[in-house]
């Protein structure tokens, strides 16, 4: 008769036990743990990476935090790397320590081939950015000029080669060009969102070419009057995936005002 009210207590506490063994373990200084993403920001001595469940992490770099880059094909070997690797897109795995709300990075290793994969996209980005930049003076500096006609050349995906409604479009803005004083065109060349930004920024410099040239040698307009075609890269309304209307040429008929005016 006396069993029974251990027997719930020991219920009780055993219950009492599975709630605790549940909770999360409260963070304290000194507690290490290991964060893996990619790098989405780099902010002074701060970068931020975002790991497989879209959660972001902020780590701070200190001088004691050790970089190392893995190489071979079983990315097993270990090579001493400088902070200076860590660009926005590297994948890395970060062995942190907590103190108070920071986690302070002990540790960083990222694999040598998603290094290299990471800079050419950094440097098709960084490129595009100067194209555009450039592209933007080269018009401001040519005055306030107006658009007087546009068109728009589609492309198959992953091609370069004018259609013959491209062509066709192309003769006509030619015909339009070749009848107004003092013009100008502007040629630019974009993709879709699929691939990397380095093949994109490429594939759109293909395209872009591909009209000037036929501007030039088919349509029989002044090589000095068609201003030398921008690859873009990613066209700003691609959206996600793929998207046929990305894929294109953009071609500009354009004129100084002031020169219009006179």
């Amino acid at each position: 008769m006396t069993t029974e009210k251990p027997r719930k207590h020991l219920l009780l506490t055993a219950v009492f036990l599975a709630c605790l063994a549940s909770l999360p373990a409260l963070g304290a200084d000194g507690d290490t743990s290991t964060f893996e993403g990619l790098i989405t920001r780099i902010s002074g001595d701060t970068i931020t990476i975002k790991d497989s469940n879209n959660v972001e992490h902020a780590i701070t770099l200190t001088p004691e935090t050790t970089y190392k880059k893995r190489v071979g094909l079983a990315a097993v070997r270990f090579e001493r790397a400088e902070r200076t690797a860590l660009i926005p897109g590297l994948p890395i795995i970060a062995d942190v320590v907590e103190q108070g709300d920071a986690f302070n990075a002990t540790g960083i290793s990222f694999k040598s081939e998603q290094q290299r994969t990471a800079q050419q996209v950094q440097a098709g980005v960084e490129e595009t950015s100067m194209r555009t930049a450039e592209n933007t003076e080269r018009i401001e500096n040519f005055g306030t000029y107006e658009a007087l006609a546009t068109t728009e050349v589609l492309f198959d995906s992953g091609s370069a080669a004018i259609s013959d409604k491209g062509k066709a479009d192309l003769s006509a803005i030619a015909e339009k060009s070749k009848q107004t004083k003092d013009y100008r065109v502007v040629v630019q060349g974009f993709t879709d969102s699929t691939g990397d930004a380095a093949a994109n920024q490429r594939l759109s410099d293909r395209r872009a070419q591909a009209v000037t040239t036929y501007l030039q040698q088919q349509a029989g307009l002044s090589p000095g009057r068609v201003m030398e075609g921008d690859g873009m890269g990613v066209a700003a309304d691609a959206g996600s995936g793929s998207n046929a209307g990305a894929r294109k040429v953009v071609v500009r008929l354009v004129v100084d005002k002031g020169v219009q005016g006179d």
